[in-house]
């Protein structure tokens, strides 16, 4: 079938018809390759000791989603929400998985039937919604998001009334995002829905806090309000005024409880850069000026209001956010930040003990920025220091150490994967199945004078370490357990959704079910 597919889009002479031969074998692949997913988990879970494995805290599922993210380059939280939408299609919809793999419904259709199916439980009921969205799904393919669910919805509530998902309910929805700029100017969106009570009061706790400083602040009220949220995330409770006045009694600063964690060279905290971050914006050109403009005058800055030439200053980087331009590092964080000065160990002997020195393990934080397993992007402050050969044949010194999240160590010391480290801080992993991928250090681009080799572990050690069997460090050691199984977290979590529609979709069957005169 997909061999035939190909064909009618190579011999597709007419532009339109191309386009939807191609994407047709592009619903197709993406089908096999979720089936493909679905095989690597099946394959975790048919092994012997799979059931005990259930309750590790890194499980079949953590194994199966670590190879299939390594395999396709992307992070675990994108190859686990792929995994569970492969692993929906293969056990509770198999007819709906077959027009998936004749490329007739592409991957958007086929995850919003997996989700919006996912709370039946009755074998019977699944097995008549596969067959009746099946039957009828090619025909929705040019419905908005909206209609399509309303298409699922239908054949739900008539063979499980009570499984229809309610995602209407906002208040089930309530969130926090924080969504950091990716064009390097250091800021960041903060995105919330909350109960209207709770966000009233935190709208008055920022009015509250901007009226505290003096008149002389230079920032205006948003701006105010924007650093008024800040000073909360960092413990504080008050906004200190920046009006520059030794005798304003609102300029002190309250001692911070959070504490976060940037990388930069000395001469980027003194950047000079002509920069006004705080105030109103320059006004522009009068009404009168404007008349007389002509249109590339109008569009072409004033020279008065050019910024300075911006300084060859490297940027910051902030664990865990990105990057901080140099003036903005300067201007706000660098006079009342903690300065802690980093060494690179260059040809240093190991050190004596397992646990690396403070000096030595956040010269590998720095270098490593984030957690160095494939997919992972967790903070380095927030990993472990592992010893990619293990201590104590391995030693303690920055060739044989790397950051790993807690997750990811698990993964390496549990599941056979074997790591290789190189002087220069790049490590190669090879997966249980043989799979090569090689990370290299957060710090490569932004700070290359980290990532410049160290001392090379022994190659006697290197040596007797590769005859080490595979899985042979994890002897002795105990896998964290689950108090449930991740099947037993899902079970839990559809009965409480269930639950929690049960009196709006009772009324609806109530009435749907009602004799006439409706």
């Amino acid at each position: 079938m997909f061999e035939k597919l190909v064909a009618r889009a190579v011999g597709s002479r007419d532009a339109v018809g191309a386009v939807d031969a191609w994407a047709r074998v592009e619903n197709a692949a993406c089908a096999r390759r979720l089936a493909a997913s679905a095989d690597v988990l099946a394959r975790h879970v048919s092994a012997d000791g799979s059931a005990e494995r259930e309750n590790w805290s890194a499980d079949n599922w953590a194994a199966a989603v670590a190879e299939i993210a390594a395999a396709q380059g992307v992070s675990r939280g994108v190859a686990s929400h792929q995994l569970l939408t492969a692993w929906g299609l293969r056990k509770r919809l198999p007819r709906v998985a077959e027009v998936f793999a004749a490329g007739a419904i592409s991957y958007r259709m086929a995850q919003a039937i997996e989700s919006r199916t996912r709370l039946i439980r009755d074998h019977e009921a699944k097995a008549k919604v596969d067959a009746e969205i099946a039957a009828r799904v090619e025909q929705w393919t040019s419905l908005s998001v909206e209609k399509i669910e309303k298409e699922i919805d239908f054949w739900v509530d008539r063979y499980d009334p009570f499984a229809v998902r309610r995602t209407q309910m906002k208040t089930r929805g309530r969130h926090v995002d924080v969504h950091i700029c990716d064009d390097g100017s250091g800021m960041a969106y903060v995105e919330a829905l909350l109960m209207a009570t709770d966000a009233e009061a935190f709208d008055r706790r920022l009015d509250a806090m901007c009226a505290a400083v003096c008149d002389d602040d230079p920032r205006t009220m948003e701006q105010r309000r924007a650093d008024a949220m800040g000073a909360i995330g960092q413990g504080a409770d008050r906004l200190a005024c920046t009006c520059g006045r030794e005798d304003c009694a609102a300029a002190e600063l309250t001692v911070s409880s959070t504490v976060i964690h940037v990388v930069a060279r000395e001469e980027s905290l003194s950047d000079d850069t002509d920069v006004d971050l705080d105030g109103e914006d320059p006004p522009g050109p009068s009404r009168e000026e404007l008349l007389r403009m002509t249109v590339r005058e109008a569009l072409s800055p004033r020279p008065e209001d050019m910024p300075s030439a911006p300084a060859d200053t490297d940027p910051a980087y902030l664990l865990g956010g990105g990057m901080l331009p140099a003036p903005l590092l300067a201007a706000k964080l660098a006079g009342t930040a903690k300065i802690e000065y980093l060494r690179h160990p260059g040809g240093a002997p190991p050190e004596p003990r397992y646990r690396p020195s403070a000096a030595l393990a956040w010269f590998v934080r720095c270098r490593d920025l984030t957690c160095r397993f494939p997919g992972c992007d967790v903070p380095a402050d927030r990993c472990d220091i592992d010893h990619t050969i293990a201590y104590p044949v391995g030693p303690t010194q920055a060739s044989n150490l790397k950051c790993l999240c807690r997750q990811c160590h698990l993964l390496k010391t549990f599941w056979g994967w074997r790591d290789v480290q190189h002087p220069d801080g790049r490590v190669d992993w090879i997966s249980p199945t043989g799979q090569t991928v090689t990370t290299c250090p957060g710090a490569e681009l932004l700070f290359p004078a980290l990532c410049r080799p160290t001392a090379p572990v022994d190659p006697a050690i290197v040596r007797q370490a590769a005859r080490v069997p595979n899985g042979a460090q994890a002897r002795g050691l105990r896998m964290p357990r689950r108090k449930r199984t991740r099947a037993q977290d899902r079970a839990a979590a559809i009965e409480e959704e269930r639950a929690r529609n049960a009196p709006v979709n009772a009324a609806r069957v109530a009435e749907r079910d009602r004799p006439p005169p409706f």
